[in-house]
């Protein structure tokens, strides 16, 4: 039961009569004997243990409240146990604190209450000069986050866009300093700094000397930061790691394959890694560590497959009992074991993620059967862009090709196992529509009224490209008459048209002629880029915007590579006929627009014909013609003096090759990762071939400049030894990632 303790009333006649020890709370039990000042600062009358403090009044006990005696005078009063009116009032001025604004002025009020007079907020003079200068990078912190990245992204284009001669060794340099500027920095740069891994190029020779490791130092030393920092390993989107030289000192079998264990190893340190650049590691369906720790990757959104031919064991048991002959008499290689094809599945089942793909298959490759493709896309939900390199005629055909998912890029090189029909069902079937860009390289479209099925029903085409050494025919069955009306290829929404049939190198084929009149009656009214290396008519080149130069300054130095035609027989240029006439005269060439019958491959003299056109060839062919071009002039311009009346001069100008007002830009460049030997444009095959500028010793004796940070030094009389240590680094190559079209 609680105590209940019973208070009699006081007698309130005035604030002197009343005792300093009535002022507290009864205490009820011992509980609290012990309890100090320190503990209870505002009552002044507990006992204490503690030191006593000069200028406070002696521990008085605190009395149970008691009746006042009825003898004793108001006025009067005990001085060892009241305080007087002045001091209480002097403590509660004390108790407030100087920021406040209210204070108590007096107890005894008029209407019994306290009084507050509001004095306003001062800062005191102690805290104005106490407050500091803003500091040089305080003005970073208020910027938003995305600002920031924006800088960022901005230094690294100047680092590593081409034609720059920092390297990425500069750009990640400067992102470390960076980082030390201020926290707000360091946050932000750290991020884009493990974002985009680039290892360039080979190691310093401190760290090879300390690690003994002839490639592969900086790896090691990243893997140990990544392992030890968790929060950095999952930062990690993209990885370039070097690429091992086989022919370098020390270089061996082992050496390699223990490269390739290291690079397996730090792809399992990045948990949510994107991409992997660097060299392709082939595939022979035998199990490898770097391939195990990319299935692992749940958030992959990129794989190059190079598949090897099978080891020579495995494939002399499995040739004899499964090898076949294709259509074309050639041999195909073998099947698979189950359990080879189960393992390569195996290796897709964690891709939910991955948008790209490439398959590059080797000669020899095996790839069977054909439903093995399939099953690997259907377990990529995600996929959106396609490359398809060199795949036997046994893993890819015209079934393969209607069985593909939804895609926005198809790109189809060296692949014989399809036909001009299955293209054409390919493009009507509904799966098709959103595909935007579409490349054909050196597969079989023998028929032109395929490719204008294909141009018309693919809606959402924006590129197309077409390089092959024959032109498609007509077959001798079709509607002849159709030919003349004109747009027979028609496309609204294609935007860029690459165009190489490397067969007549003298004058144009029929293809070419039924392509350039479609062009001019308006079937392509959204094409902005055009690219056709082959154009000895100048067919094309008349279509497009005029120019006044087309080829480049370095062109002239290999001059000698010229076709001997080029030199001693002229470039004959059509006449240039009126607005409209191209669509009514009949070529001379259309007694040649049909064949008996469409064909199923190329022609025989295909064979010889180069896979593709050197662009710079091509470039100072379309300069020739452009010169030539301007000996003929258009306007006759005649000045006459006004007094007498008399011609004082008479000359031509305004020769030009194009249309005037064309939006068609005649493109003659390589695409970024191709180069011009190659016909300009890139495929799978680069992505196994090219070192993107990381190399520095090309085969031949060819040395390739690289960067030491020496753009960075100064130069003159402040440059000295501490200068050049300072941004001095190995030197390595100007890596740059090719990106499939």
């Amino acid at each position: 039961m609680a105590r209940t303790v019973t208070i009699p009333p006081i007698q309130t006649t005035g604030l002197s009569n009343m005792g300093a020890s009535d002022l507290y709370a009864i205490q009820e039990d011992g509980a609290h004997d012990g309890d100090t000042y320190q503990q209870y600062p505002i009552y002044p009358g507990l006992p204490s243990n503690g030191p006593r403090v000069p200028g406070t009044p002696p521990p008085t006990a605190l009395n149970s409240p008691r009746k006042l005696s009825g003898s004793s005078s108001p006025g009067s009063s005990s001085p060892s146990t009241m305080f007087s009116r002045e001091s209480v009032r002097s403590e509660m001025q004390r108790s407030s604190s100087w920021g406040s604004k209210t204070t108590f002025e007096s107890f005894d009020s008029p209407t019994g209450q306290w009084r507050s007079v509001d004095y306003g907020y001062r800062t005191p003079e102690s805290l104005k000069r106490q407050r500091s200068l803003p500091q040089a990078g305080d003005q970073f912190g208020e910027l938003p986050g995305e600002v920031l990245e924006l800088i960022l992204a901005i230094l690294k284009r100047i680092h590593l866009d081409r034609g720059s001669d920092s390297c990425a060794t500069c750009w990640m340099r400067d992102l470390c300093n960076l980082g030390l500027a201020s926290r707000r920095w360091a946050k932000f740069a750290r991020a884009a700094l493990y974002e985009d891994i680039q290892l360039v190029g080979s190691d310093s020779a401190a760290h090879r000397k300390k690690f003994k490791l002839v490639y592969g130092a900086r790896m090691l030393l990243l893997r140990r930061t990544l392992r030890s920092d968790p929060v950095t390993a999952s930062l990690v989107k993209s990885l370039k790691v070097p690429r091992a030289d086989p022919t370098a000192k020390g270089m061996t079998a082992k050496a390699l394959e223990q490269y390739e264990d290291l690079t397996a190893s730090l792809i399992m340190a990045c948990p949510n890694l994107e991409r992997l650049s660097g060299p392709v590691p082939g595939y022979d369906h035998s199990f490898r560590k770097i391939f195990h720790a990319l299935s692992t990757r749940a958030q992959l959104k990129q794989m190059n497959w190079l598949v090897q031919p099978i080891t020579a064991p495995k494939q002399k048991g499995s040739q004899s009992s499964s090898s076949r002959q294709n259509g074309n008499g050639v041999s195909a290689p073998g099947q698979l074991e189950p359990y080879q094809e189960g393992a390569f599945l195996d290796l897709h089942r964690n891709w939910t993620q991955l948008s790209t793909l490439s398959v590059h298959c080797l000669p020899g490759a095996v790839l069977t059967p054909d439903s093995l493709l399939t099953r690997t896309l259907s377990m990529l939900p995600s996929l959106a862009h396609l490359h398809l390199c060199n795949l036997p005629p046994t893993a890819f055909n015209d079934t393969t090709l209607l069985e593909l998912p939804r895609l926005q890029t198809l790109s189809l090189t060296h692949i014989t196992g399809i036909t001009s029909q299955g293209l054409s069902s390919f493009a009507t079937r509904p799966g098709s529509q959103p595909l935007r860009r579409l490349h054909l390289r050196h597969t079989p479209l023998t028929s032109l009224a395929a490719l204008a099925r294909i141009l018309s029903n693919l809606t959402s085409l924006t590129a197309f490209s077409l390089a092959q050494t024959f032109p498609p025919l007509m077959p001798e069955d079709g509607d002849t008459f159709t030919l003349w009306m004109m747009p027979y290829l028609a496309s609204r929404s294609l935007r860029s048209l690459h165009w190489d049939i490397t067969s007549h190198r003298d004058c144009a084929n029929v293809a070419d002629d039924i392509l350039a009149r479609s062009i001019a009656a308006g079937g392509f009214p959204g094409l902005r880029l055009l690219r056709a290396p082959n154009d000895p008519d100048a067919l094309f080149q008349d279509l497009c915007r005029p120019r006044e130069r087309v080829d480049l300054p370095t062109d002239r130095f290999c001059a000698s590579d010229m076709p001997q035609q080029s030199t001693t027989s002229p470039i004959l240029l059509p006449p240039s006929p009126p607005p409209g006439s191209r669509l009514l005269s009949r070529s001379s060439t259309s007694t040649s627009l049909t064949s008996k019958t469409i064909p199923t491959g190329p022609p025989d003299d295909a064979t010889s014909a180069p896979l593709c056109t050197d662009l710079r060839i091509a470039r100072l062919a379309a300069q020739t013609r452009l010169e030539k071009a301007r000996a003929n002039e258009r306007f006759s311009v005649t000045v006459t003096d006004i007094d007498d009346a008399d011609a004082t001069e008479s000359f031509r100008l305004g020769g030009y090759l194009g249309t005037v007002g064309s939006p068609i830009n005649y493109h003659l460049l390589p695409d970024p990762g191709s180069s011009d030997d190659r016909g300009g444009a890139v495929d799978a095959r680069d992505l196994a071939n090219d070192d993107g500028g990381e190399i520095l010793n090309l085969p031949g004796g060819v040395l390739r400049q690289g960067c030491t940070g020496a753009w960075n030094r100064r130069d003159g009389v402040v440059a000295d030894k501490k200068e050049k240590e300072r941004w001095w680094h190995t030197e390595r190559g100007r890596w740059t990632g090719i990106e499939l079209q």
